[in-house]
């Protein structure tokens, strides 16, 4: 349907014409709002506002930094980074925004004589939320993100992933930004680890070098998932640490209301929405949003107009169990979640004799 816009932006681009990239985003975003979809034209504008007339975007992403032994850039930049109702533990939003808060009264903490340093560590397992938080710190201070890209920023030649980390920080100076250093514990292992080489604690150097180096006009945003592996001089450099867990019952239960509602789920009560928030406790957002969606993937293709508690409870079965399973042991994990023989047999359209025999002897009817 607009295969001729986005046609015309791609030639544009490989062109390096930053008026006609403007000018076709423009059309694009027209069609699109057009045809209902508000929040995609939204998007388009406002990478095009922050652009300003196209040039200096376009100026920046050509002089993108490149690793000299592969040619590759070493950075994505998203000049519009956008986030999807970010959901974290309370104590987790509170320090994320009195981060922001810092950030954006500055000139205020400066004037005052008070030390300020825009770098923030962000740890936790993974995909609890770290690069999203990035990205919502981002999209709040109304900031380019720089994201390192590490499959090239980490070089195979003696000394020149020294030189990209110098490459990716010069480069994040020249503009107001947010620099993202994501799997920060490539770069930034203790240099007491006797398993590593010279050459990485050569990095490690380097890195904390950048780091003190940092322009105060543009901010450091780092995340790792080992924290235990991290040189104890790196924990230094950062004004905020932050630590962003999995989620509990209260995340869970707000992350899955933001989906859509394709389907009624009003049978399912509060005793049950517990029981299933409590099937995913110790998974990741990550997780349960891959259990989510196939719940609700399921009722569109089912053409299914009501969503119970099973429908959910079925799909962490499924997940924890990686499709390795049979249905007496899929029975057994409803039944000993609550769900009555009577929802278990029409949910797998098998009687409810055959549902008692899955579970054995001693079970009422």
């Amino acid at each position: 349907m607009y295969y001729t816009e986005i046609t015309k932006i791609i030639e544009a681009g490989l062109r390096k014409d930053p008026t006609k990239v403007a000018s076709y985003s423009r059309l694009l975003a027209k069609k699109l709002s057009g045809d209902g979809e508000e929040r995609a034209s939204s998007r388009i504008l406002s990478v095009l506002e922050k652009m300003g007339n196209g040039h200096t975007a376009m100026d920046a992403l050509t002089a993108m930094p490149v690793d000299q032994e592969s040619r590759l850039d070493i950075a994505d930049i998203d000049y519009a980074p956008g986030v999807d109702n970010l959901i974290l533990s309370d104590s987790a939003q509170n320090m994320l925004n009195d981060f922001r808060d810092t950030i954006q009264n500055k000139s205020k903490m400066i004037s005052l004589g008070l030390e300020f340093r825009s770098t923030l560590l962000l740890y936790g397992p993974p995909g609890c939320g770290k690069t999203s938080a990035a990205k919502y710190l981002a999209a709040e201070l109304k900031l380019p993100l720089v994201t390192a890209r590490f499959d090239t920023l980490i070089s195979s030649l003696l000394g020149n992933t020294a030189k990209n980390i110098h490459r990716i920080f010069d480069f994040a100076k020249k503009q107001p930004c947010i620099l993202f250093l994501d799997e920060f514990d490539a770069i930034a292992k203790a240099r007491d680890d006797a398993h590593e080489l010279g050459e990485l604690k050569r990095v490690v150097n380097s890195l904390l070098q950048n780091i003190d180096d940092f322009s105060q006009d543009s901010i450091l945003i780092a995340a790792t998932n080992h924290a235990q592996m991290l040189d104890s001089a790196v924990w230094r450099r950062f004004q905020a640490v932050i630590e962003l867990p999995k989620p509990g019952n209260v995340e869970i239960r707000k992350f899955i209301d933001q989906f859509p509602k394709v389907a009624d789920e009003s049978g399912i009560n509060e005793p049950q929405w517990r029981t299933i928030t409590d099937s995913m406790e110790n998974l990741a957002y990550s997780d349960i949003k891959d259990i989510v969606q196939n719940v609700l993937k399921k009722a569109v293709l089912k053409d299914k107009t009501e969503i119970e508690c099973a429908d959910y409870l079925v799909e962490v079965f499924l997940f924890k169990r990686h499709g390795n399973y049979n249905q007496e042991e899929a029975v057994k994990f409803l039944y000993d979640n609550g769900v009555a023989q009577k929802q278990i047999a029409r949910y797998y359209s098998i009687s409810e004799r055959q549902v008692r025999n899955f579970l054995g002897k001693g079970v009422n009817k």
